[in-house]
């Protein structure tokens, strides 16, 4: 999504790519200790000796960076998003965009007012607190 345009957030897309990565991570893992374990049996399967070692940890790692950026907090998304509205934003107006949880929302606005992306609102007339981004 390119900054500016006024274009909706494809939260499906975003939450399938989130599941990928997450069973990406989960497969990699997997494959990595049953690379590893492998070597204890009497006749190993893919690789004998140093090199099913070393490849059994290359998956490892990259299960683990696949996973946690399946975790992370999507904090380049609500950037996005933010910017794309042009206006504040609120945790419930989150929640609703970006099909996340509230925990969640209120994490990823703590996080951009943290970074200096987002402020609170001058206006306290809502009934909840408005988050404006920092131009």
């Amino acid at each position: 999504m390119a900054h500016g345009t006024k274009t909706e957030f494809d939260f499906a897309a975003f939450h399938a790519r989130r599941k990928v990565l997450k069973i990406t991570g989960i497969a990699l893992i997997v494959g990595g200790l049953f690379m590893i374990v492998d070597l204890m049996s009497a006749v190993p399967i893919p690789l004998k000796g140093v090199r099913a070692v070393y490849a059994g940890l290359l998956l490892l790692i990259l299960g683990l960076v696949s996973l946690y950026n399946g975790y992370k907090l999507p904090l380049p998304e609500a950037i996005d998003l933010i910017h794309g509205r042009g206006r504040g934003i609120t945790a419930s107006e989150l929640v609703h965009l970006m099909r996340v949880d509230r925990i969640t929302a209120d994490r990823i606005i703590q996080r951009l007012i943290e970074k200096g992306f987002l402020r609170t609102s001058a206006d306290g007339s809502q009934a909840e607190e408005v988050f404006d981004p920092v131009q």
